[in-house]
């Protein structure tokens, strides 16, 4: 099984892209082409015994259930949707504590993120870190073609 460290903005859509607003529900993501990618990431994990684990700070705002529901659906309907844990501060020890936790070795798993800065200090990290252009986030064909390499 292949486990595939996801972060949104940035990744799964620009980060110009999204207001942050808050109603009755709680807090919401809106605007044109909030995930636009996520169906493309859907269509290179169909068929593949892939996680999909969200280490982004929107984890802070919803759990697994609402990302799925409301912003990873597709994704959802073909790979599992997991997140690291929200009480861990920095990505990199949240993606860290996971890999440990799940005793991943390094060929197991993949980052997806923009911030490469937030993984500069594990070095174990940067060697699995993709780095996103977050103006374009995976619709970069260096990157896709990373992501199929590591999905096989």
């Amino acid at each position: 099984m292949k486990t595939l460290f996801l972060d949104i903005d940035g990744v799964l859509h620009p980060t110009t892209v999204g207001e942050l607003e808050y109603d009755e529900a709680g807090p919401k993501v809106t605007g044109v082409g909030v995930c636009a990618l996520e169906a493309e990431l859907a269509r290179l994990v169909v068929g593949k015994d892939v996680d999909i684990v969200v280490h982004s700070t929107w984890i802070y705002m919803f759990d697994v259930a609402k990302l799925q529901a409301d912003y990873l659906p597709t994704l959802g309907a073909v790979a599992r949707i997991r997140a690291t844990k929200r009480h861990i501060e920095s990505r990199s020890a949240r993606v860290m504590d996971y890999v440990r936790r799940m005793r991943l070795t390094p060929d197991d798993y993949l980052i997806l993120d923009d911030a490469p800065k937030e993984f500069a200090a594990v070095p174990a990290l940067v060697a699995r870190l993709v780095v996103c252009d977050p103006a374009h986030g995976i619709d970069d064909p260096d990157v896709l073609a990373k992501l199929k390499t590591f999905l096989g």
